[in-house]
């Protein structure tokens, strides 16, 4: 029950108070300054488009309408996901941070970033969107490494795990 009170108010944006940039670049620079030495580090979801809460709250959903229902769920699951998908990892140490100048074609832009976290090299490409408050994340893709699409995690891989 209680992921799908959390599941609604994700999808509502009511957890999280909403950040507002007017364009891709503030945007991702506030993204990932929270990651640099001395940043102010807030949850992923914070930057997330409308879409985006909607599929963390659809899997969400999913995971517990089947645990309600005695499918079995793999105890070692993850809730979501195991990993913050800005950074590939759990634990940031940046180094080498490069930002590519967003690309941006009416309401919507893309823009890629590449960094070091602690040994792992990463490249990810970050949709973004434009919407009433302001420019959101609307999905991310890993170019390098293990290659995953954030979308399509939440939504076909029942537990959301690379």
């Amino acid at each position: 029950m209680r992921r799908v009170v959390l599941a609604l108010l994700l999808c509502c944006g009511l957890v999280l108070p909403a950040a507002a940039f007017d364009d891709p670049k503030a945007l991702l620079d506030a993204v990932y300054a929270g990651y640099q030495a001395g940043g102010n580090r807030t949850t992923p979801e914070t930057y997330y488009s409308a879409r985006l809460k909607g599929l963390y709250a659809a899997n969400l959903e999913r995971q517990a309408l089947d645990a309600d229902k005695g499918i079995a769920v793999d105890p070692n699951a993850p809730p979501v996901l195991d990993f913050d998908p800005f950074i590939e990892g759990n634990h940031a140490l940046i180094a080498e941070f490069q930002m590519g100048q967003p690309v941006v074609t009416g309401n919507r832009a893309v823009a890629t970033v590449s960094f070091a976290n602690f040994d792992h090299r990463a490249t990810l490409a970050i949709s973004l969107v434009r919407e009433g408050d302001g420019w959101k994340v609307d999905d991310i893709a890993s170019l390098s490494g293990e290659n995953w699409l954030l979308s399509w995690l939440l939504q076909y891989d029942p537990f959301g795990g690379m």
